[in-house]
Formats: C-alpha cells, sequence, structure tokens
C-alpha cells in the first residue's frame, strides 16, 4: 500500500489543503507549529477513520478529536486520501470524522464502492493490511508521542506488540483476554462444589429441586385423581339413592294419596257415628304424644358415621415425624462415578495382564547376524575343478608333443567353472577374473592349434595365476576371520558360530517379549495411580474426604451410599404435603360424624325422658328402650282400648279431619292423588316401589338416610378435592421449571466447556505467539541494528517469556538490557523492533508503509545519519514518511533523496490562523484535491 495524497479539507488547522507524497522516501520538515503532527494523524485517521460507536468515545478518542477537529468550525472534520494498493488498484478514501456518515472507498478505475471491504463501522484502510485501527496505530503510524513513552518504559511497546500480534488490534491483550474470560468464568459459571454459589452450582441446585419439585406435583397430582374418581362414584351412587328415595316417595304419594280417600270415607263413616265429641282423655294423650315423638325421634335419628383409616391427631403426628428435606446431594455425580468405573477398569487391566514372563537366561551382547557371518568366512572352501585344473597342468608339462583344441576348451571350461564358484563364495571379482583369462587363454590354445607343449603349458599357467590369487585371498579372509574370532572369545567352529547365532536370535525375541511386559506393566500402574488420584480428586470436590491411605473405592461406595440415604430422606420429606391435605379433609370428616353422634345422643337421651316419665328403666340400651316405649304403647292400648275405642275414634275422626272438614279432607285427598302424579312424573316406572314386607317409612327413612350419608361423604369427597385443587401444584408448570432448569444448567455447562476450552487456545495461542514472533522480530531488527548503531551492537534478541529486547556488544561480546541503554539508543532499537513489527504483522499481500513523526530526536549527528540511510534503504521496500522539524534531517534528505522516488516537503509556520490558515509552499504541496464522487 502507497499513499499518494492525503487531502485536509477540514482538520486541525487546514481547510481544503493537499499533501503531496512520494512512493519511496518522503520528508516533511517544517519548525514547530508548521503543523506537521496534524499532517500526521491526517494521515492515519484518512487511511482508518474513527470507530462508529454511540455516546462521547473513549477517553483516547475524546483527546484526538479535541487536538485535531478544526478551530473554526468543529462540527467539520473530514479528511481524504488516494491509496496505491499493491494488487494495482486506485482507491479514494474519504472519512467524515465527525458525523461519521459520509465515509466510503471508491475504485477510481471502475468508479465502485469497494468500502464493504474494510467496513468496520466506517472504512478502515489497515484491513487490507490484515490489521485494523488499533494495530494500525501500534505498528505503522509512530508519532514523537509514542517514541517518548517507549523512552521512559518499554513495557508500554511490549503490551501493544502483544496486542498486535496476538489480538490483531483487539482493546486487550492476550494476557487480559485470559483474565477477563477467568474473571467471566468465575461470574457466570463459578465453582461446582457444594459450598458455591455461582450459576453453575445455583443451576444444578435449581435442577435437583426443580425434578423433586416435579416428582411432587405428579403425586399430588395422581392423588388428585384419585380423589376426582372418588367423588365421581360418590356423585353416582348418591344420584342412584336420590332416584331410588325419589321413586320409593313418589309410590308412598300413590299409597297416602289411597289412603286418605280411604281417610275420606272413614271421616264420612265417622262422622255420621260421631256427631258429638266422647270423654277426653288428654292428659293420657298428652304422655301417648311425648312417648310417641320421643320414639318417632328416636326411630329417624340419624346413623352414625364410622370413620376409617388414622385420625386427624395421629396424621398430624405422622407430619410431624417426618425428616425435613436434606441439603446435600441426593443423586452420585457424574464425576464420581466416572473415575469410579475408570479405576475398576484400570485395575482389572492389572489383573489381566498376567504374570511376568521370564527373562532369558544369556543377554544378546552380539549381534546374531555377524556371527552367521563370521561363520561363513571360517567355512573352508573346497574348489575340485581347481585341482582338476591342476592335475591338467601336471599332465602339460609332462607331455613332450604338441595337443590338440580339446586341451584348450577343456582349460577354458574349468576356467569359467572355477570363476563361477568363486563368485558363490563371496569372490565374485576375483571368479570373474579367473574365468575371464581361462576364456583368453582357452582361445590362445585354440588359435595357437598345433603348438609347442610348453607354450600351452605356459598358457595354463596363466590361466591358473587368477584362481591361486583367489585362493590366497579367501585363505587371508579366513585367518583374518579366526583373529576376530580368538579376539571377541567367540568360537572358531562355523557350526558352533551358528548355533550360538540362533540361541542369541531367540533371547532377544524373548527378551524383547519381557521388556514388553515390564513397559506395558509400567504404563498400567501409571494408568492405575492417575485413575486412583482422579477417584480421589473427584470425591473431594464432592466435599467427601478421602484419608490418604483410605481405598477411594470404598470410599466412592460410602459416597455413593450416603447420596442414596439423602435421597430417601428427600422422598420422605416430599410427603408433608399430602399429609397436610389428608389432615383437613380429615377434620372434616370428623366434625361431620360428631355432629351425627350429637344428634342421636339427642335423640337416645328423649328416648330415656320418655321412658322415665312412663316409669320404665331409663338406664337401659336404648334399643331395649324402644322395644320397652313400642310394648307399652301396646299394653296402654289394650288397657284402654275400650274406653278409647270412641276417644281414639272420634279422635281418628279428628285427625282424619286435622283441625277441617271432611270437604277439606276430601279436597286434600284430591291434592294428595295429583301430588303423587307429580312425584311419578318423569321416574321410570320400574323405580316407583316400596318392597314389601317392611316399614315403608322406615324404608324411606332408610333412604333418606342414605341419601344424607352419600351427600355427606359426596360433600366431605367434594370439600377435600376443593382443598386440594386450591394446594395442587400445576404438574405442566414443574415440568417447565425443570426443563427451563435443565436447559439452564446445559447453557452454564456449554458455557464452562467453551469458556475453558478458549481459555486453553489462548494460553496457547500466546504463548505460540510469544515463541514464533520473537524470533522472526530479532532477525528483522537484527537486519539493522550494526547500521544504525554505528557497529556498537551486532545481534538483538526477544525474550519469548516478555519480549524484553537485549543487544550485543560487538566489542565485548556482553548482552545488554535495551532497556538500559542510552536514550537515543534505546529508541533506534524499539523503533526498528516497529518497522519489524510493520513488516511482519501484515497478513495480507500488501505493504505497509511507515509513518513516522519526530523519531530522530534522541539520536546524535552519526546515529541520525544512520538511522535516516536504514529508513532511506527500507523505503526502496515500502513508503516511508518521515515529518521533522530537524535541520539536520532536512540537509541529509536535500542531499539524498531525488526525485521522483524521493522527495521533500517544507511547511511553514501556521501560527493565529485559526480563520485564514496560511497556505503551504506551492513547490510542495499541489493545489487541493477535486471532490471524490
Amino acid at each position: 500500500m502507497r499513499i499518494v495524497r492525503v487531502v485536509a479539507r477540514a482538520f486541525g488547522p487546514f481547510a481544503d489543503r493537499t499533501l503531496e507524497l512520494a512512493p519511496g522516501m518522503t520528508v516533511v520538515a517544517g519548525p514547530n507549529e508548521s503543523g506537521k503532527s496534524s499532517w500526521h494523524a491526517a494521515l492515519r485517521l484518512a487511511i482508518t477513520g474513527v470507530r462508529r460507536g454511540k455516546g462521547p468515545g473513549t477517553a483516547a478518542e475524546r483527546a484526538l478529536g479535541e487536538r485535531h477537529r478544526p478551530w473554526d468550525n468543529p462540527e467539520r472534520w473530514e479528511v481524504e486520501a488516494r491509496l496505491q494498493l499493491d494488487d494495482g488498484r486506485a482507491i479514494d478514501i474519504s472519512q467524515d470524522l465527525a458525523a461519521k456518515v459520509a465515509c466510503r472507498a471508491v475504485d477510481v478505475a471502475l468508479g465502485r464502492d469497494v468500502s464493504d471491504e474494510i467496513l468496520d463501522g466506517t472504512p478502515d484502510a489497515a484491513r487490507w493490511l490484515g490489521l485494523d485501527r488499533d494495530s494500525f496505530a501500534s505498528t505503522v503510524a509512530v508519532n514523537q508521542a509514542q517514541i517518548v513513552a517507549v523512552a521512559d518504559a518499554a513495557e508500554s511497546l511490549q503490551e501493544q506488540m502483544q496486542r498486535a500480534a496476538a489480538t490483531r488490534g483487539t482493546d486487550a491483550t492476550a494476557a487480559e483476554a485470559i483474565a477477563r474470560l477467568e474473571q467471566f468464568r468465575r461470574d457466570a459459571v463459578g465453582a461446582d462444589t457444594v459450598a458455591a454459589k455461582g450459576p453453575l452450582r445455583t443451576a444444578k441446585n435449581r435442577v435437583t429441586a426443580a425434578d423433586a419439585a416435579v416428582a411432587l406435583a405428579r403425586q399430588h397430582h395422581a392423588d388428585y385423581l384419585a380423589q376426582s374418581a372418588g367423588l365421581e362414584a360418590a356423585e353416582r351412587a348418591a344420584e342412584t339413592a336420590r332416584v331410588q328415595l325419589a321413586g320409593a316417595e313418589a309410590a308412598r304419594a300413590r299409597m297416602q294419596a289411597a289412603d286418605f280417600a280411604a281417610r275420606a270415607a272413614r271421616a264420612a263413616e265417622l262422622a255420621e257415628r260421631y256427631p258429638a265429641p266422647p270423654p277426653s282423655l288428654a292428659a293420657d294423650d298428652e304422655l301417648a304424644a311425648r312417648v310417641g315423638a320421643a320414639r318417632d325421634r328416636f326411630a329417624h335419628r340419624p346413623e352414625r358415621v364410622e370413620l376409617g383409616g388414622p385420625a386427624a391427631d395421629d396424621l398430624q403426628r405422622q407430619l410431624e415425624a417426618l425428616p425435613t428435606m436434606p441439603d446435600g446431594e441426593i443423586e452420585p455425580h457424574p464425576t464420581v462415578l466416572d473415575a469410579q468405573r475408570a479405576f475398576l477398569r484400570a485395575e482389572q487391566a492389572l489383573e489381566l495382564l498376567g504374570d511376568e514372563p521370564p527373562r532369558p537366561a544369556i543377554t544378546p551382547d552380539v549381534d546374531a547376524s555377524r556371527l552367521r557371518d563370521l561363520a561363513r568366512r571360517l567355512e573352508p572352501r573346497s574348489l575340485p575343478e581347481a585341482a582338476a585344473l591342476e592335475a591338467e597342468l601336471d599332465r602339460l608339462r609332462a607331455r613332450p608333443s604338441h595337443f590338440s583344441p580339446t586341451v584348450a576348451i577343456a582349460v577354458g571350461g574349468i576356467g569359467v567353472m572355477v570363476g563361477a564358484l568363486l563368485a558363490v563364495a563371496s569372490l565374485g571379482l576375483v571368479g570373474a577374473v579367473v574365468a575371464a583369462g581361462a576364456i583368453v587363454v582357452a582361445l590362445g590354445i585354440g588359435l595357437a592349434g598345433g603348438g609347442s607343449n610348453s607354450a600351452a603349458v605356459t598358457q595354463a599357467e596363466g590361466a591358473l595365476a587368477p584362481y591361486r590369487e583367489a585362493a590366497e585371498r579367501a585363505h587371508q579372509e579366513r585367518v583374518l576371520a579366526l583373529e576376530e574370532a580368538r579376539t571377541a572369545g567367540l568360537p572358531h567352529d562355523p557350526a558352533e558360530l551358528s548355533r550360538l547365532a540362533d540361541e542369541l536370535a531367540a533371547s532377544g525375541a524373548q527378551l524383547a517379549a519381557h521388556e514388553a511386559w515390564l513397559e506395558r506393566r509400567g504404563s498400567l500402574d501409571a494408568n492405575a495411580t492417575a485413575a486412583r488420584d482422579a477417584l480421589r480428586s473427584a470425591l473431594v470436590a464432592r466435599g467427601f474426604d478421602v484419608p490418604p491411605g483410605v481405598n477411594p473405592t470404598h470410599a466412592a461406595e460410602e459416597y455413593v451410599a450416603r447420596c442414596r440415604a439423602q435421597a430417601e430422606q428427600a422422598r420422605a420429606a416430599q410427603r408433608a404435603e399430602v399429609l397436610r391435605s389428608q389432615i383437613e379433609a380429615r377434620r372434616v370428616a370428623e366434625d361431620a360424624a360428631a355432629a351425627a353422634a350429637a344428634r342421636e345422643a339427642d335423640s337416645i337421651a328423649a328416648l330415656r325422658t320418655a321412658a322415665a316419665e312412663i316409669g320404665i328403666d331409663a338406664d337401659r340400651d336404648p334399643e331395649a328402650l324402644a322395644a320397652a316405649l313400642d310394648q307399652w304403647r301396646v299394653q296402654r292400648a289394650g288397657a284402654l282400648a275400650a274406653a278409647q275405642q270412641a276417644l281414639g275414634e272420634w279422635q281418628q275422626l279428628q285427625t282424619l279431619l286435622d283441625g277441617g272438614t271432611l270437604d277439606d279432607l276430601r279436597d286434600e285427598a284430591s291434592r294428595r292423588r295429583q301430588r303423587a302424579n307429580e312425584l311419578a312424573e318423569g321416574l321410570p316406572p320400574a323405580a316407583i316401589t316400596l318392597p314389601v314386607g317392611v316399614d315403608h317409612e322406615e324404608f324411606i327413612a332408610g333412604l333418606r338416610r342414605k341419601v344424607e350419608s352419600l351427600a355427606q361423604e359426596q360433600d366431605l369427597a367434594r370439600g377435600s378435592l376443593e382443598a386440594r385443587r386450591s394446594t395442587l401444584p400445576d404438574v405442566a408448570e414443574a415440568e417447565e421449571a425443570a426443563a427451563a432448569a435443565h436447559l439452564e444448567l446445559d447453557r452454564v455447562q456449554r458455557l464452562a466447556a467453551t469458556v475453558d476450552a478458549t481459555l486453553a487456545l489462548l494460553h496457547a495461542a500466546q504463548e505460540r505467539v510469544h515463541r514464533d514472533l520473537a524470533p522472526v522480530l530479532g532477525q528483522a531488527v537484527n537486519r539493522w541494528l550494526p547500521a544504525v548503531s554505528g557497529g556498537a551492537y551486532v545481534e538483538v534478541s526477544v525474550d519469548p517469556g516478555d519480549l524484553r529486547v537485549s543487544v550485543k556488544e560487538a566489542d565485548s561480546g556482553q548482552w545488554r538490557d535495551a532497556r538500559l541503554l542510552s536514550e537515543g539508543t534505546r529508541e533506534q532499537i524499539y523503533l526498528l523492533l516497529r518497522v519489524a513489527m510493520a513488516e511482519h504483522l501484515v497478513t495480507t499481500g500488501e505493504r505497509a508503509p511507515l509513518l513516522l513523526d519526530e523519531v530522530t530526536a534522541q539520536a546524535d549527528t552519526q546515529r541520525k545519519v544512520q538511522l535516516l540511510e536504514v529508513l532511506h534503504r527500507l523505503s526502496a521496500e515500502r513508503q516511508v514518511i518521515l515529518f521533522t522539524h530537524d535541520d539536520e534531517v532536512l540537509a541529509w534528505a536535500d542531499g539524498t533523496l531525488r526525485e521522483p522516488q524521493d522527495a521533500v516537503v517544507r511547511l511553514q509556520p501556521v501560527r493565529g490562523a485559526r480563520a485564514t490558515p496560511m497556505p503551504i509552499s506551492a513547490d510542495t504541496v499541489a493545489e487541493p484535491m477535486a471532490a471524490i464522487r
């Protein structure tokens, strides 16, 4: 990337001013108050823009705005730049720094908006370098204040290096990210212990409570359904009893209607017989009435309600005896169960390994292949064909005459066979020479034809010469083999050596098996130890102490048993709500039974009073009293039959008339007939009946009591059901709460796993960045260190732990901490480190320019020139823009820089120019750039 020009539309003291820049090195010089720092900031902000966000921004952003906003119109803060990318594109980028709205990047050749390639709220051209705003400011743009900060404390630069390298411009280094993640984990997850109060333990406790609530709600719901079914059965029984009672009452009404008709007839008959009343028996009648009333009240007394099951007080005692909900775990934790299974598997693996195999009796300290090779070399070699050739030579010597070509063929064949045997005996070269010599001799003999015998002998000896030489070499090799065996203390017999080699090979295999067993045993022992430690750690994490000498398996079994005991206690505690509902229902039933008993007691008391009035022992059994009253009434009726016949019939008449007239009785009979028809209406005919041979009134009273009893049972069941309904927990709500609790626990656990994995990756990435980046930066600084230090320092290193820079003195060879060197040397070294960062932290194919402001302020004349020369050489690789007020730097630039690759720009002071800033020299600053469209 190269910056062609920057246009300060409204920036600091400038309005519509342009700064043209060379592709190589540009030195922008001027005195104080000439706007060098403003142009430096305008260059950086033209590339990166400012971050878009709500609120006033960070303190650094506010300070930047306060320093570089236009003096006269702070609401208009704009800067533009023409960029030439290394991929060939020319880009016009405009930054609306005030409103952060009219910002865009345009491909000049295509007229196409390419802002989306580098958009980070606003366009950030540092993204074409693989950087962002903050990492660009930490590496590429270096101002005077940063250099001074480097001289004061190297830690600030080290932090920027870690931020730019490890996080590429995030607001924190990897170490800060790790610290924040660890704090986030403590806040968002927390520890997984019984006493912990973080989200993870809270979620687990919530899951336990929610599951218990679901079980309790389901139990309550099942009990409610059972009670509801009981209520429905009670309602059906009550309805059946009511229908039966209505049918009986309708049948009785019919009978009473018939009875009233008969009574009307009887009343007419009696009225004719007794026109006047007979003598009064009022006193006896009152006594008889009281006795009859007492007898009827006893006959219609309510049946006693017998309540089965435990009483309310017993249920209350059961409730008070229930245990409280336990505080500890009611389910064994999966980590303990997994660790217990892993430990058992490790112990089983040790048992399955078996006993240690026997160690070999001998240890193979000699290579078996060497013994076999030595045996082969000691093996004596016999060549019968060579002996035949010697015999043939002796025969030729003894033969005085010529010989035929057959001899040549024989000599050649024997030589070839000898050569082949020597080749088989690992003397391939000698065998080849012997075979070739034999063929030559045979050809010579054959060509000689009938030559002399001496010539044949000579040629035969020539054929034997290579064989004899080969035999001598074989003999020497055997002698060397014997010496080697004697030196090594080995047998000389080839067969013994071969047998010893076989034994050593077998011992080697046995030794390998023994060593493999030992290695496997060590691995299994390590696994068992690790599994034992893991089980102990899992138990300790659950708050279950395991002493050092205690087998963790027993401790784990004790932990599981304790969880089961607490689960049983929790189940018992959950019965409290059921018992409370039963107590309430029982108390309602007991109150109803008490009321019935009171009414029964009143009827019995009236019965005893009547018995006392007629002289009967009132302390007898109520049933016996009732029978005695009935008997008294019968006896009294018999004794007074005659006297009362008239009175009775008169009373009968009065009773029949009931204070009315005969016509009234007849009308009543008619009304009862109509009432009987009304009662029978709507009832099935089969229901309108009364049993034969029983007391109808007693039967109807029994039915009425039954209806009342069933109604009471129905009301009791309905009241109990209503009471339970008001306290009935919502099963769906409980299940939703449990599901939500499980989801929350799953979320927290997944969050914990994600944070832990991220922390591990951040730790690894931080260590890798330090170890990978430090050598690269050290090599990059080494490239220029001798030049900028005048040869005083020749080597540099960067500590991978804290990125501390050390340099090696050329004279003494001693390593020095760069922070302890002179201010100028320290600045130069850390400037080279920033240059190296700008070179190596760019992750794309682009090359980052260098924007330097007063970086030579602390250098002496010689070092200054050396540093400028380094920067000039760097400008061949990347654009370098240097702002300075130093006359020596300006003089060097005038004498060194050459257009068009380089340029020198002189700035004039802009003091007092808030309204009309002083224009820049026309020979160095171009006219304002046309507006980017």
